[in-house]
């Protein structure tokens, strides 16, 4: 079988990053390498690497009424008006990353099932953000040196010049370079999320007439009989009993206004950018309530087109509502929030502005996890695991569904109904007392040996 090499320097420049790709017709070369040069000597979206057979499944004539997938989902997402400006931001960024480079110079009637399922075993084995943008750099042998040492109880400074000792040591022992660890891809709910936002319901509007009665552009859709490999079902990280202790001890001992912040995220369940945009105003210690008003979020500034910090006037399902607190976190929440104006956050960060989420998560959060772990905790704890551990506690003090899902501010029940999906230390008594009779007869019929034999 003939192939064809295009062979290009990105960019155009001769230390240009090296790029190819192999056409298996020469039309198809001749064509794609003046489209790398068209596109500034870079690659089209158009051809993705990897993707051969895709470049020929297009029709030699194509459909002249038909517009690609990539066409048609741009014109799609910006005409999703229930949707805020910022998701039909992050729907158009998604595609472009994700989708478009694979099939969007398809039209949309040869995206087949075939298509989708190459499509999710190529976002499958991508590698995720952090190791795409930020690739790891070679070790030096200083570096090596000292991670060699650590390992093996050879005494070595954890900064600065690692000593010639150590280095003599080291390269006794054949130099020894420690493995990397292997790059993580996309996560399987990653792959769904995607395709539920961006990709399945262009074909699901594709199948509608238009607003003057255009007929629809297709008669069935490719998401039909296609399934997504299986996600792997976690349940969330929950605190339990002492586990609260320990963790809000680590985060008190690392800094004690963000204990605070946490032990408040826990009594009342409110999700990050609720807590970090309330105000004093959004305070009633008399009536024993806090007002969740608006959300502190990351949003499009339609002005500059970027994705920037901002306060939002209503919270995630846009409704208002109230949550209860004790007397106890009442005084705790007036006292740190004396001498503030009612317009002002209940939790500032630096110059009395907002708490910036990056800055808290990694200087604060994440050292008191690994103060958390040292101390014996072994879950992964993030603010939505705060949250969690709230609801879980809800469900097991009896409270009404009804009412969890007020307090929780969910916009459907089902949500509210998914946190009784996994068995707690509660709830395990609970079934466990429930079913005592049971026991109590077996003990009887079986002549079951006393508790004592067993130990």
């Amino acid at each position: 079988m003939k192939a064809w090499l295009v062979k290009w320097r990105v960019g155009g420049g001769r230390h240009g990053r090296e790029d190819f790709e192999t056409c298996y017709t020469k039309e198809i070369a001749q064509s794609f390498a003046v489209l790398v040069g068209d596109n500034g000597e870079n690659r089209s979206e158009g051809y993705p690497k990897g993707c051969h057979g895709l470049q020929q499944t297009g029709s030699t004539c194509p459909d002249a009424g038909m517009p690609t997938f990539k066409q048609y989902a741009r014109t799609n997402y910006a005409a999703r008006t229930a949707a805020s400006p910022t998701r039909r931001y992050d729907y158009l960024a998604e595609a472009k990353r994700h989708v478009f480079p694979f099939f969007g110079h398809l039209p949309l009637n040869e995206v087949t099932r075939r298509v989708l399922r190459e499509w999710a075993e190529w976002m499958l084995a991508k590698p995720s953000a952090r190791n795409e943008h930020q690739p790891g750099k070679p070790l030096s042998p200083e570096q090596a040196a000292r991670r060699w040492a650590l390992a093996n109880d050879i005494p070595v400074k954890k900064t600065g010049r690692v000593s010639s000792e150590a280095l003599r040591l080291w390269r006794a022992a054949g130099s020894p370079v420690p493995q990397e660890r292997a790059a993580a891809t996309l996560s399987p709910g990653t792959v769904a999320k995607l395709y539920r936002g961006s990709i399945k319901p262009v074909f699901r509007a594709a199948m509608q007439e238009g607003e003057d009665g255009e007929p629809p552009l297709l008669f069935s859709t490719p998401c039909d009989g296609f399934h997504l490999p299986a996600t792997p079902v976690a349940a969330p990280a929950v605190l339990f009993g002492p586990e609260v202790e320990i963790y809000l001890r680590a985060v008190y001992d690392t800094d004690p206004a963000t204990a605070l912040f946490v032990v408040t995220e826990m009594a009342t369940g409110l999700r990050w950018g609720e807590l970090a945009g309330l105000h004093v105003s959004g305070l009633d210690p008399a009536g024993g309530v806090i007002h969740v008003v608006q959300a502190y979020a990351l949003l499009l500034n339609e002005r500059t087109g970027r994705k920037e910090w901002q306060l939002k006037p209503y919270p995630k399902s846009k409704k208002r509502r109230q949550v209860p607190i004790s007397i106890q976190l009442a005084t705790l929440l007036t006292q740190h929030a004396n001498g503030k104006q009612p317009d002002e956050p209940v939790f500032q960060g630096v110059a009395g502005c907002y708490i910036d989420y990056g800055n808290q998560r990694n200087t604060i959060l994440q050292p008191a996890l690994t103060l958390a772990r040292q101390r014996g905790l072994s879950k992964h704890i993030t603010p939505q695991a705060l949250r969690h551990t709230m609801i879980t506690m809800l469900r097991d003090g009896g409270v009404a569904p009804g009412v969890m899902q007020l307090v929780a501010g969910h916009e459907s029940y089902q949500t509210t109904a998914g946190y009784a999906g996994s068995q707690t230390p509660a709830q395990r008594r609970l079934i466990l007392d429930s079913v005592q009779p049971v026991v109590d007869a077996a003990e009887a019929v079986f002549d079951t040996p006393p508790e004592d034999s067993y130990l």
